[in-house]
This record gives C-alpha cells, sequence and structure tokens, in this order.
C-alpha cells in the first residue's frame, strides 16, 4: 500500500512539471511578422492604386516590428525621397517632394524585416501604384457643339478629380462675355448666368491653364467648350448671296429668306456689312407665280424676307462680310428670334458685251440667274440678281442686252446691268421671252392676273416698232415658275416650259413656236396681211425649235400624226414639216446645218447625237454607262463645239454642270458643276 501513494504522488509531481513546460512554449513568439496592407493617404480613385501628386504611403504589419529593420529594407522605384515615421505598427512613408505625374511606382520591402521578439520575414512584399496625370475636364452639359440651348440654362463642367475652386473659377471665360456666378459640389463646376443668355448666339467658355487640381497640378491645354442658345424658332431658309460664292453682281441685292413671317420692326439693325454699304433695309413677300394675283384690296402676304438694296453699285471684285445679328423676330411673337450667322460673298465684275460668252442658268447665288463665263468657264460672274428663280431668258443678236422672266414679270437690260425696264404689267404674268432679229420687239407667252392663257405677243421695245400684237390665242406657259428649285434642270428630255421656246427666221417675218401644250404653231408676220396667217404642223414637241441658216428651214424634235416615237422634223417657211432622223428634245443647228439633239440610249437616259438632214441615222457623242444624262445642247457660233448640260443619272434634276465637246472627235471636258441651259453667244 505504501509504495503505491508514493507512485502516485510522483506521477502528480510529472504532470505539473510538464503543463510548466508545455505553457512556457506556448508563450514564446515563435511567428514572423507580415505585411497586412498598404495604401494610399491621398488615393484618386476607388481601386486604391492611383495616387495624388501629393500622398503618403501607409504600410501596415500584423505585429510592432523593428523600425530600423524595415527601413532599411524599404524602397520605392522609381527612386522616391523622403521620410519614414509609425504610427505603432504602421509605417507612413511621406515623400519629400510632389510625386511626378503620370508615373507607375512600385514599393518594395525585403524580406527579413523583424518583429520585437527578433521574428525575421521570410518573404518580401512589392506592390504598384500610379500618379494622375494633369487634371482634365470630363464632361460639360451642355456637350460641346450643342444647338438650341435654352437662353437660361446652366452650364456644368466635371473634372476627373478635386480642383483647386480658386485657381478654377480665375481661368474661366466666356464669350460674349456675360456675368456668372460659380457653385461647386464635389468635383462639378456649376455656371449660371446672372442675366438670360442671348438667342441665337454661340457662347464660347473655356479654362486657362492655370487651373490646377487640389494637389496643384495644372490643366495641360485649354479647355475649350461650345454652345449655340435656341434661335427661338425663326430660321433661316438662305441667304442671297449664298455664302462663299465669288462672280456675284455688283447690282445684288443682300437678303435673308426666312421660314415664317418677321416682324419688319426687327430689322433696323439687322445687317452689318463690310466694307460698309450704304443702302435701304426692308422687310418683303417674296414675288410668286404659284397662284393667281391677289386683288387690290386682298390682305397682303407677310414679309418673310430681309432684303438690303445698296444705294449704288458695289465695288467690283471685292469680298463683303455680311452679319445677321440675333434681333429679327418672328411677327407676333417676339420672343422668337432668328439665329445670327455671319457669311461672305465676293462681286464679279460687270459685263459689258455678251459677245462670245456663254450664258447658262444657275442658282449657286441662292436664286436661280443668268451667268456669264468665257468659253473655256473662267471668270463666272453674275449677269441677272433677282431674288426668285429665273425661269427664261434671252439675250440680244448683237450681245448687249438680256431679258429674262422671273415670277412671272418680264425685265430687260444692258448686259453691264444699266437700264432695267420692267414689261410686265403689274396684274399679268409673262414667260419665255425671244428677240426679234431687229431687236425692236420681244416675243412673250402671258397670262392675266388670275392665270388665264392670253397666248403669245410680240411686245415693241422702243417707239420704232409700234404697238404691241397678238399672234396667238393660246399656249402660254403655266404659273408656277418660282416652285422650279436649283439649277432648273429637269428630269425627263422636256426643257423647261417658261423657257424662250420659239424661233424667227432671220428676216423676222415668221417664227415658229412650241406652245407650253407642245402644239408647233408657224406665224407669218407679214405687214402687207392684216390678219396673221398661223399654221399649225401638226408636230406635237417637248422643246422649242431653231433655224437653220444652211437650209433655211426650221428645225423642231417631235412627233408628227400616227408617228410612235420623236423625230427630228424640218419645217418649211409654209409650215410643211418633214421628218429627218430619229431623235428628240431641244435642237441646236450648226452655222452648216449641222443637228444636235438627244437620243435614248438602252437604259432610257438621254445622250448627245449629231446628224445632218441627209443622214438616215444620227451619231451619237456621249457614251452610254457613264451615269449622266445629256440635255440642252448648243452650239458654238463657229459650229466647230456643242455646249451641253448633264445630270446624273440616279439624281435627275440635279445639275451635273455644263460641258462641251468636239463634233469631230466627241472629245469632251466640263466647264461648270452646275448649271443648265447653256448658250454660246456670237
Amino acid at each position: 500500500m505504501r509504495r503505491r501513494v508514493i507512485s502516485l504522488g510522483s506521477l502528480l509531481l510529472a504532470v505539473v512539471a510538464l503543463g510548466f513546460v508545455l505553457v512556457n512554449a506556448t508563450l514564446v513568439d515563435r511567428r514572423a511578422p507580415s505585411v497586412t496592407g498598404i495604401s494610399l493617404s491621398a488615393a484618386a480613385d476607388g481601386s486604391g492604386r492611383l495616387a495624388h501628386t501629393v500622398t503618403s504611403i501607409d504600410i501596415e504589419f500584423s505585429e510592432p516590428v523593428k523600425t530600423g529593420s524595415v527601413e532599411r529594407r524599404l524602397g520605392i522605384v522609381p527612386y522616391v525621397p523622403g521620410a519614414i515615421s509609425w504610427n505603432g505598427s504602421i509605417a507612413i512613408f511621406t515623400p519629400s517632394q510632389k510625386l511626378p505625374q503620370a508615373t507607375a511606382f512600385t514599393v518594395r520591402i525585403a524580406a527579413g524585416f523583424e518583429d520585437l521578439a527578433g521574428n525575421a520575414a521570410t518573404a518580401g512584399v512589392e506592390w504598384q501604384f500610379s500618379t494622375v496625370g494633369p487634371p482634365a475636364v470630363v464632361s460639360t452639359d451642355p456637350l460641346d457643339g450643342a444647338a438650341d440651348v435654352p437662353v437660361d440654362a446652366t452650364v456644368t463642367i466635371t473634372f476627373d478629380r478635386l480642383m483647386d475652386t480658386q485657381a478654377v473659377e480665375s481661368a474661366i471665360r466666356v464669350e460674349p462675355a456675360v456675368e456668372l456666378r460659380p457653385a461647386w459640389s464635389g468635383q462639378t463646376l456649376a455656371l449660371t448666368f446672372v442675366n438670360p443668355l442671348q438667342f441665337a448666339t454661340t457662347y464660347t467658355v473655356t479654362i486657362a491653364t492655370g487651373a490646377a487640381d487640389t494637389a496643384g497640378s495644372r490643366l495641360l491645354t485649354r479647355f475649350e467648350t461650345r454652345f449655340a442658345t435656341v434661335s427661338a424658332g425663326l430660321g433661316v431658309e438662305r441667304t442671297v448671296p449664298a455664302d462663299g460664292v465669288a462672280g456675284i453682281g455688283v447690282q445684288t441685292p443682300i437678303a435673308v429668306v426666312f421660314d415664317g413671317p418677321l416682324d419688319p420692326a426687327t430689322i433696323g439693325e439687322a445687317l452689318q456689312i463690310t466694307p460698309p454699304v450704304p443702302g435701304t433695309i426692308e422687310a418683303i413677300a417674296l414675288p410668286s407665280d404659284a397662284d393667281p394675283r391677289p386683288a387690290p384690296d386682298a390682305p397682303r402676304r407677310p414679309a418673310t424676307v430681309l432684303v438690303f438694296r445698296p444705294s449704288d453699285a458695289l465695288a467690283s471684285h471685292t469680298t463683303y462680310s455680311v452679319s445677321l445679328a440675333p434681333v429679327v423676330t418672328r411677327l407676333d411673337a417676339p420672343g422668337e428670334v432668328a439665329a445670327g450667322r455671319t457669311w461672305t460673298f465676293t462681286t464679279g465684275q460687270p459685263a459689258l458685251s455678251g459677245q462670245n460668252q456663254i450664258a447658262f442658268l444657275s442658282a449657286r447665288s441662292g436664286s436661280r440667274n443668268v451667268w456669264l463665263m468665257n468659253p473655256d468657264g473662267s471668270n463666272p460672274r453674275q449677269l441677272t440678281t433677282e431674288l426668285v428663280p429665273v425661269a427664261g431668258f434671252d439675250v440680244s443678236g448683237d450681245g448687249d442686252r438680256v431679258a429674262w422672266s422671273a415670277g412671272g414679270t418680264i425685265r430687260t437690260m444692258r448686259m453691264d446691268g444699266g437700264d432695267v425696264q420692267t414689261l410686265t404689267e403689274a396684274n399679268a404674268f409673262e414667260y419665255a421671252p425671244r428677240f426679234s432679229p431687229d431687236q425692236r420687239s420681244l416675243l412673250v407667252g402671258r397670262r392675266d392676273g388670275a392665270g388665264v392663257d392670253l397666248g403669245y405677243w410680240l411686245v415693241p421695245l422702243d417707239a420704232t416698232a409700234g404697238g404691241e400684237r397678238q399672234l396667238l390665242a393660246g399656249g402660254a406657259p403655266p404659273l408656277g415658275s418660282t416652285l422650279l428649285e436649283g439649277d432648273a434642270v429637269n428630269a425627263t428630255e422636256r426643257a423647261l416650259p417658261w423657257a424662250a421656246q420659239a424661233a424667227f427666221e432671220p428676216a423676222g417675218r415668221r417664227l415658229l413656236i412650241t406652245t407650253a401644250p407642245g402644239n408647233v404653231q408657224l406665224v407669218d408676220l407679214d405687214p402687207d396681211v392684216p390678219e396673221l396667217a398661223v399654221v399649225d404642223t401638226g408636230i406635237v414637241a417637248a422643246a422649242g425649235p431653231a433655224w437653220s441658216p444652211a437650209e433655211g428651214r426650221f428645225i423642231v424634235a417631235g412627233r408628227q400624226g400616227g408617228q410612235s416615237t420623236d423625230g427630228i422634223y424640218a419645217v418649211g417657211v409654209d409650215g410643211t414639216a418633214v421628218r429627218l432622223v430619229p431623235g428628240g428634245g431641244s435642237v441646236a443647228v450648226a452655222p452648216d446645218g449641222l443637228l444636235a439633239f438627244l437620243v435614248s440610249d438602252s437604259s432610257g437616259a438621254a445622250r448627245l447625237a449629231i446628224a445632218r438632214s441627209t443622214d438616215a441615222q444620227p451619231r451619237v457623242l456621249t457614251p452610254a454607262g457613264d451615269l449622266l444624262s445629256d440635255r440642252s445642247p448648243a452650239f458654238a457660233p463657229d459650229g466647230r463645239s456643242i455646249l451641253f448640260a448633264r445630270v446624273r443619272g440616279d439624281e435627275t434634276v440635279v445639275s451635273a454642270g455644263i460641258w462641251v465637246i468636239d463634233p469631230a472627235t466627241s472629245r469632251r471636258s466640263p466647264l461648270t458643276t452646275d448649271g443648265g441651259y447653256p448658250r454660246w453667244l456670237p
């Protein structure tokens, strides 16, 4: 029994001793320290890896460490000078200067740093971060280039970081200058304006490079954004002259055509012209022949056009700049203002004569008018200066005078722009002017103010020609010439219905007229016969005739009797018609009798062709398949070249320019990129 008690006591002492050893073994620190996190004191985004250029780097350890063991092993690549301070188990590295922008850095702590118990870390640590670049604007409201911005809008500018508010505000400019109030919300600056902005005005907001973020980094380049305020509902349809056009006539008015009625009381200071031009400004309604003339007591149509009429001719070869201020308001709506704009045009030089010039119609000036150019296409210059489209024109045989119809009114003038005369009475519409061979009379198609067809008349141009004389009782062109836009090229081979569609024999006694419905009528003006002799040739034509001096006959394209296709006909002075060759469209005749006209290819496009009266078939000059279709041939005075207009095959009402071709070689070249109805004046 005794030996058993001693054994148990010894066992108890051994257990206690073992427990003491185990406790001591547990209390001794054998764990190595580690880095539990690295962070930036001035992070620039949510990732925590993008730093502002002024920042500290915080390194947190898992336990207190021997500071020297860390500081000896800490480095930053590329090298950054600085100092390390401690806050418990956190090392704080503070650079001694701003970090460079847009640079990648690596923080390295080599293995071997120790905790207070002397346990050394067996692995090192690497951690990367980058610094921000220069501050930048990330968005604006309104967007750059925005239009129709309300005049009471607030402009907001958002940066990619917090900014030095005073530095930014000092760097802001707004043009035109306005008084503004800045307000900040974090990275966003809001600009409100003390007074409403101007209507229809483009504003530019700039921020100079003096703007800096909270770290002192400045904008790399000047920031700029533009916006335009609402035009308040009165739009500009077009200007006359159009922007950037050269060769404008020196007698031109300067006009702005709006898309609605304007208030005449607001136009007084609307236009600024440089160089300055004296003249008068008014608000008008454009003339129109789309409907019958209104009765004298009918309400006047509201004005839609601001027009400035110079009191004298503009200077030749001079560029003018015109600015429309945003002050013109819609009639009865003073809050609706038209947008301001600036455009330029350059004048040409008045023509002294039309001889050896090419006349043509073009809308390049903003409204379709008669233009002249040299035979090689150089020196284009505007001849007529109408605000509404010119529908037809003619030039006297000596090249000294032009007659034209615009809006149903016929005028004539000298080539130099002088002696302008209006022939059409206020209660009538007239079209299709054609000079008589002696230039003393003008053939016109006429309708009364109600639009009733009054046929064709011979109107005297001077007292020696006697009184006016009605030649045909019907067949005048229809109303509506102002509805035809652009260069007046048409979608078919049919000529412009309001253009001159008649030809005189050289003596002036007889003339052949293609009426608007297409009836070809021969008129004998024998002064010894009181009653006019009118012969219906039986030809239905789409275009006007020409006179062939070589054969002493008229030439016209059309169909006669039961013919199913168009042909070229010769019409004698007695009205007898003889079919010559297949062909259609308008016809031109050279001095030697060569004919130029149009034929259709397999695709239906019109091709320029030539023939003589003795030929069985025409010779086609322009090739099929070039995507262009031909119109309106006209010979040079010597017959060695042919002018013609062209249209695109896929846009047959859009001019593809005026071309010239050698009928002997078929070599062709463009003279213009626009225009129609060319005539080579003798």
